[in-house]
């Protein structure tokens, strides 16, 4: 019994090992890295996009590239951002020059599909495109169309369309009505009496007894 609880003495104890519920099991999370900076709004970036197309186009009708004109205002159309009516009309005008009248239509349809409000300009120049074009019946609708809108330059391009495609009787019937609506023009009525649309008499016969005469041949009577 002695020799028991001597033994029992002198056996060291059993250390402790921890559970393992109770080791750390905390890990280390990464360092936060910065968030990036915020990016431009949609606004802003299709404003952006919208200055720098109207401008690349401006430089194509300056250096009179009209097809790359034509060629970034369908991408300026695809992207809902079109241009103003001074664009337009420069780039019209450009086409009626270059006699490109199928450029010139594409920039009409274009236009349609911005529904910006067309002005007299813009009108007389779509006139004057149909017009030279050969396209008389559409020279006439958009005429029409112009109601307030028509100015001596809308009836003198209307007049020239019909007398150009050979029809005498619609021109001077239109000359009559531009008359009426108020408005005059002797250089509109010598150019009838040089293409044979107006006997000479006719036109000293106006002069003579409107006197609309003055340093430009046009009057609003």
């Amino acid at each position: 019994m002695m020799m028991m609880m001597m033994m029992n003495l002198s056996l060291p104890s059993t250390a402790k090992l921890p559970l393992p519920s109770q080791v750390s099991t905390s890990v280390r999370s990464p360092p936060k890295l910065p968030s990036p900076p915020p990016s431009a709004s949609p606004s802003i970036k299709s404003t952006i996009n919208f200055e720098l197309l109207r401008d690349r186009l401006v430089k194509h009708l300056d250096a009179g590239h009209i097809h790359k004109a034509i060629s970034t205002l369908d991408v300026m159309a695809g992207q809902n951002a079109h241009p103003d009516l001074i664009t337009y009309s420069v780039l019209l005008k450009a086409c009626i020059r270059s006699r490109d009248f199928q450029l010139g239509k594409l920039d009409h349809s274009h236009l349609t599909q911005s529904k910006l409000e067309l002005d007299s300009v813009l009108f007389n120049s779509l006139i004057s495109l149909y017009s030279k074009s050969g396209n008389w019946t559409k020279a006439r609708e958009i005429f029409q169309s112009m109601g307030n809108k028509r100015d001596l330059v809308s009836w003198s391009a209307m007049i020239s369309c019909f007398a150009n495609n050979k029809m005498e009787f619609e021109a001077i019937l239109t000359f009559l009505e531009m008359f009426e609506n108020g408005f005059f023009s002797e250089r509109v009525l010598l150019h009838g009496c040089y293409s044979g649309l107006f006997d000479i008499r006719v036109f000293f016969s106006w002069r003579d007894n409107i006197g609309f005469s003055n340093e430009n041949g046009v009057s609003r009577l």
